[in-house]
C-alpha cells in the first residue's frame, strides 16, 4: 500500500462500505453531561438524541492535533504517504488540529509523507470525497490520490432539510425569532453546503414539499449525469429510505447508500434532518 487516507468521523461512511479499503477514520468530539464523548467510538446517535431530548446541550469539537499524529503513526506502518483529508477549513478548526499533528509528525522524524488537504466541505459530501479518495489509494499511485480528491471536491454538494430549527437555535446557530417563527408556520429550511459554504435555498411548508424540492435539487446538480448518492439521515431512517428510492427511481445512479449522521453532526442539527451528498460517476 503506498498511500492511505485520514479523515474525520464527520463524514458519516458507513463501516461496512470502506471495510477494507485504505482509510482512518479520526474521531472528533462530543462534550455532553460534564463528559467527553468520541465520536462513533464511545457514545451512539440514539444515545445522543435521547440527551438531547432529556435538555442536554452537547457541544462539539475537532479531533486534538495528538489525535491526528497517532493516526499518522499508525498509517505509518502499511503505507508510505498520507492524504489527510478534513471539512472546510470555514466551518471547523479541523483543518488547522490536522496541520498541526502533520507538523508534530515531521517534528517526530516519522519516515512517512503527509499531505492536508481541506475538503471545502463537510459531512457526507466530504465522505464521497473520502471515498473516491479511498479507492484511487487502494489501487493507484499518490498522484491518482490526489486526482480524485480534485475531481470530488470539484462536483460534490450536499442538500438537506431540517425538521425543526430548535437545536440550531440551542446551539445559537439561528435566533430565537427565526425559531419561533418556524415552529409556528411548519417551516421545513433546506440548506446547500456547496463550495464550502452553507446557504437556505427555501422554506417548504410540510416535508413533502421538502423531500419533492431536493430530488429536484438533486436532478438539477447531476444534469443528467449517473451520479454516486450518499442518502443520510439524523434519527429518521424511514423518510431516508423513502427519498432514497425515489432517487434510485428518478435518476438510476451508479451508486447510492443511505447513511446515519454521526453524533457529532446530529448534536447541532437535532433529529429529523434528510438529505443527500452527490456528485456525478467516473468509471
Amino acid at each position: 500500500m503506498a498511500t492511505l487516507i485520514v479523515t474525520d468521523s464527520n463524514a458519516s461512511l458507513p463501516r461496512e462500505l470502506v471495510r477494507g479499503l485504505p482509510l482512518l477514520i479520526v474521531p472528533m468530539e462530543i462534550h455532553a453531561g460534564g463528559r467527553t464523548y468520541h465520536d462513533g467510538v464511545d457514545l451512539t446517535p440514539q444515545e445522543l438524541y435521547s440527551m438531547l431530548e432529556s435538555g442536554e446541550l452537547a457541544t462539539t469539537s475537532p479531533p486534538q492535533p495528538s489525535a491526528y499524529l497517532e493516526a499518522f503513526r499508525e498509517a505509518r506502518e502499511p503505507a508510505r504517504e498520507i492524504v489527510c483529508l478534513t471539512p472546510s477549513a470555514d466551518l471547523s478548526a479541523a483543518h488547522k488540529a490536522a496541520m498541526q499533528g502533520a507538523d508534530a509528525a515531521r517534528t517526530e522524524g516519522l519516515d512517512i509523507d503527509v499531505r492536508v488537504i481541506d475538503t471545502r466541505t463537510a459531512g457526507s459530501a466530504q465522505g464521497l470525497v473520502a471515498l473516491a479518495a479511498a479507492r484511487a489509494a487502494a489501487g493507484g499511485s499518490k498522484a491518482d490520490v490526489i486526482e480524485a480528491v480534485g475531481r470530488g471536491m470539484a462536483g460534490v454538494a450536499m442538500y438537506g432539510y431540517l425538521d425543526s430549527l430548535r437545536y440550531l437555535w440551542r446551539n445559537g446557530r439561528v435566533p430565537r425569532i427565526a425559531m419561533w417563527l418556524g415552529e409556528l408556520v411548519g417551516v421545513k429550511p433546506i440548506l446547500s453546503l456547496v463550495d464550502g459554504s452553507i446557504g437556505l435555498i427555501e422554506r417548504p411548508r410540510t416535508r413533502r414539499r421538502a423531500m419533492d424540492r431536493l430530488v429536484g435539487l438533486a436532478a438539477a446538480h447531476l444534469a443528467g449525469a449517473r451520479g454516486r448518492i450518499a442518502v443520510m439521515h439524523a434519527n429518521a431512517p424511514d423518510r431516508a429510505e423513502e427519498l432514497a428510492e425515489r432517487l434510485r427511481t428518478e435518476l438510476d445512479p451508479a451508486e447510492l447508500f443511505v447513511t446515519e449522521f454521526t453524533p457529532v453532526i446530529g448534536a447541532h442539527v437535532g433529529p429529523g434532518l434528510v438529505g443527500c451528498a452527490l456528485h456525478a460517476a467516473e468509471g
